[in-house]
């Protein structure tokens, strides 16, 4: 019996050995196989924590983007403006259901299924987009210095306007660029004109040019974390300031940032916090704080790292 569990012994530690040579060769980073390892389990660690979950009573939340000084939150019929400090700063009844907003240049963009209203900062109206083409369904919108970028679930497009309106590109269009099984399409215009797409069929981001051709795409299908699983993945998805991705996920309900490489960085939300139906839209504010606008309850979640001493 003793002779059996040396032989035991030896052959873990001879595992073991091997797994930290393959660790080594590979560049596999310690921090990655942790991850790994503890995603096969029913939680998973995170440095970070929610440190405010704030209730709308306004209807259903959907929505949430951020300025160095506010955050902008719409939904059903819904506009709200928040300070960093959460005090409600106006609040507009817009008539129809809000999808998608942000935020550039003292404008506010918020998309309706077909339309999109621009507001000033004090949240006065000052023009309307749209309608957009029969069938449109706006879940994404995204603006930079020259350009707002517009994702249209319901035929598969994006469409590129200046910020008069006027039309710049469709990408999508002609064929089936995208695979869109659901209405989760959602877009970011990074600086210098890049635009990056949620290709949630594939379970890709790709990252393309202001004219759509395609540069290069990152994100596998899989159940390790970090990889996408399911049929519309990643859901949602955020720029954050320092060049990093944060996304989020349906099926297995998780948020998670990733380097433009596609590499993952580290989760951001514990497995099971969220019903695993329901994605999080999100937005990273100037201050580093991660935002979640959740339907399920119409709750805004702020997701702050932890400092490890």
């Amino acid at each position: 019996m003793r002779k059996a569990a040396g032989i035991v012994a030896v052959i873990i530690i001879i595992v073991c050995i091997g797994y930290i040579v393959y660790d080594i060769i590979t560049g596999r980073s310690d921090k990655q196989v942790i991850i790994e390892q503890k995603d096969t389990l029913q939680g998973i660690n995170t440095n970070w924590d929610v440190i405010n979950e704030l209730r709308f009573m306004d209807g259903i939340l959907k929505a949430v983007a951020s300025s160095g000084d506010a955050l902008y939150c719409g939904g059903d019929s819904f506009l709200v403006c928040l300070d960093l400090e959460y005090r409600k700063q106006w609040s507009l009844n817009t008539g129809s259901p809000v999808n998608a907003v942000c935020f550039n240049n003292d404008t506010l963009y918020a998309a309706t299924d077909d339309r999109i209203m621009l507001y000033s900062r004090d949240g006065t109206m000052i023009g309307e987009w749209g309608p957009y083409d029969d069938g449109a369904y706006i879940t994404s919108i995204s603006a930079n210095r020259d350009f707002l970028a517009i994702a249209d679930a319901g035929n598969k497009h994006v469409f590129v306007v200046d910020k008069s309106g006027a039309l710049k590109s469709i990408i999508g269009y002609p064929g089936n660029q995208f695979i869109i099984p659901s209405f989760y399409f959602d877009v970011a215009l990074a600086p210098f004109d890049t635009l990056l797409v949620a290709n949630t069929g594939k379970r890709q981001i790709e990252f393309r040019t202001i004219d759509g051709t395609l540069i290069r795409a990152i994100g596998e299908e899989g159940d390790s974390f970090r990889d996408f699983c399911g049929c519309c993945n990643p859901s949602h998805f955020a720029l954050a300031p320092e060049g990093f991705i944060v996304t989020a996920e349906k099926g297995i309900n998780r948020i998670k940032i990733l380097l433009p490489s596609g590499r993952l960085v580290e989760p951001v939300a514990q497995l099971g916090m969220f019903k695993a139906s329901i994605p999080l839209d999100i937005t990273v504010g100037e201050n580093g704080l991660i935002y979640g606008a959740y339907t399920g309850n119409s709750t805004l979640y702020t997701f702050e790292r932890i400092v490890i001493r």
